[in-house]
Formats: structure tokens, C-alpha cells, sequence
């Protein structure tokens, strides 16, 4: 991601302690541009984007999706409430969990975030069947936690282990080879055309009719527009939901104005664009 020179010095934050994989994805993300920028690390990811949202962050990098355990629902879901943020950039992160605490002691307990424990499944049942799980705040929160009491280990990347000054009881455990992570960089203003674009949007159509989602997705086919990515989200009322979609394309491509400006005028004159980003290459 390229950063212009005025928006340097800027705040950005991610979910922390020092350690975890947003971490590393920010670094990837901004790489050198983190050594003129503040950089400050939240207990949640949620408060990632409620404080870009609340002004108190110009940046934020939260992950959104996971090839294993799919979507990241507390992220989606403040996406969804969030009106001032935007997607600005996106990263796919190759994802080797270990199995990190003091070698030789019989374990009690094993902590992560609950992805990392649900990405390492059957890891757990086959090696620690009896070994009770307890979920975390990150991966390195976790860590933490194993460095006080020897009983603990912890679920979280090699780095993690080199930092806190723990062993690697047990390494890439988790459960699908080729595990990795999409993670997203937040903020606010609006990015140019690359040619190699998606675009993220948020709607709900305005009557609960026989065929009405169709008519909304096959209005992008019309205009021969990719949609890459469909999620339904909870309105707060029974049986209604919105609708988040990512397609190919920049909001200021012709094709996708049009097919936006035609969905919010026919179908869904609440829809939302969080964002138009350059697409990652992946692994």
C-alpha cells in the first residue's frame, strides 16, 4: 500500500499485544512507512475500527476472512454499523500456527484466539484430548498468559514464541495445509483506480419480495460485473438482513457507477460502498 506524504504521521492500530499476525500483516501493509506513523495496539478488533470510526485512529488493520474458518463475524458485524470507515487496501497472510509454552511440563490448559483454536482442531483432539481450551483476546494475549503460569501454552505464530522467550513445544499444527488470512487496512478517503480493483458494499433491499436478491445480483451481471464474495448480515430484526458483496472492478469504473447507481435507485436506496482497494496477489 502506498501512503501519500500528508498522510504521514498518522495513528494506526491493531489488535495486539506485539506478536500477533495482525501485526505482521500491518507490517506487511505499510512496511516502511510504520517507522513515521504512531502505531498503537488494541485489546480487540472491534476497537480497531470503532476508533477509526470515532476519529481516534487514521488507520486501522483488522483481519475479515480465513480460507478455514471463513469469515471473521466480529469484524463483519462493525463493518456493517461503522459509517465513516472505509476499506482502503487489503493483504492475504500465510497463517503456520505453533504450539508455544515451556518444554517438559504437563499441560493444563491451552489458549488463543478462538480462530486459532478452531484452525487447530484436530491437532488438539489427536495431542491433547484431556488438555482443557480457553479462548483469548489474540494469539499473544495468549502467550502472555504462558509466560506466568508454566501450565499454559499457548496457540500463536514462531515470532510470538522468539519475543516472549517461550519454546515451540510443536510447529504448523494447524488443521488445512495452506491456511492464511485476509486482512484489511481501514481508514478514511477514497483510493484511485489501479486496474486490478475490488469493491466492498453493504445493502438492503427495500421490500421483502419473491425474487428481490435476485434481481439485485443479476443487475451486476447485467453490467458484466464479477461479484467474488456474498455475506448476509442481521439487521437487528428477525429475518432481515443485509447484504455484503464484493465484486471486481473501482467504484469509479463506469460499469460499477452504473450498476451501483442503478441498484440503490431500483432495489436499495440505503446501499453503502465501504470501500474500493487494489486487490492482493495472495501467497
Amino acid at each position: 500500500m502506498e501512503v501519500a506524504p500528508s498522510r504521514l504521521q498518522l495513528r494506526v492500530g491493531c489488535l495486539g499485544p506485539a506478536g500477533t499476525y495482525t501485526e505482521t500483516a500491518r507490517h506487511n501493509l505499510l512496511g516502511d512507512y510504520l517507522s513515521q506513523m504512531e502505531s498503537k495496539f488494541l485489546p480487540s478488533n472491534s476497537a480497531v475500527i470503532q476508533k477509526v470510526e470515532d476519529g481516534e485512529l487514521d488507520l486501522g488493520v483488522v483481519p475479515v476472512e480465513n480460507s478455514t474458518e471463513g469469515d471473521v463475524v466480529e469484524v463483519l458485524r462493525e463493518l456493517n454499523y461503522a459509517k465513516r470507515v472505509r476499506i482502503l487496501a487489503e493483504t492475504i497472510l500465510g497463517i503456520k500456527h505453533s504450539l508455544i509454552g515451556r518444554l517438559g511440563v504437563s499441560l493444563e490448559q491451552i489458549r488463543s484466539h478462538p480462530q486459532a483454536l478452531a484452525q487447530c482442531r484436530s491437532f488438539l483432539l489427536k495431542n491433547y484430548p484431556t488438555v482443557s481450551q480457553q479462548q483469548s483476546l489474540s494469539t499473544t494475549a495468549a502467550v502472555e498468559a504462558a509466560v506466568i503460569d508454566n501450565k499454559i501454552a499457548a496457540i500463536a505464530s514462531s515470532r510470538a514464541a522468539e519475543i516472549y522467550g517461550l519454546s515451540t513445544i510443536a510447529e504448523d499444527i494447524g488443521d488445512i495445509v495452506g491456511n492464511s488470512t485476509r486482512f484489511l487496512v481501514i481508514g478514511r478517503g477514497e483510493t484511485s483506480p489501479t486496474g486490478y480493483d475490488a469493491t466492498a458494499l453493504i445493502f438492503t433491499p427495500v421490500n421483502d419480495q419473491v425474487g428481490i436478491l435476485a434481481k439485485c445480483l443479476t443487475l451486476f451481471s447485467s453490467y458484466g460485473i464479477n461479484l467474488t464474495k456474498i455475506d448476509s448480515r442481521p439487521t437487528g430484526a428477525l429475518r432481515e438482513y443485509d447484504f455484503l458483496v464484493t465484486l471486481d472492478g473501482h467504484i469509479q469504473d463506469s460499469a460499477v457507477k452504473g450498476a451501483v447507481t442503478e441498484l440503490r435507485t431500483k432495489y436499495c436506496p440505503s446501499l453503502r460502498v465501504l470501500g474500493s482497494y487494489r486487490r492482493s496477489v495472495g501467497l
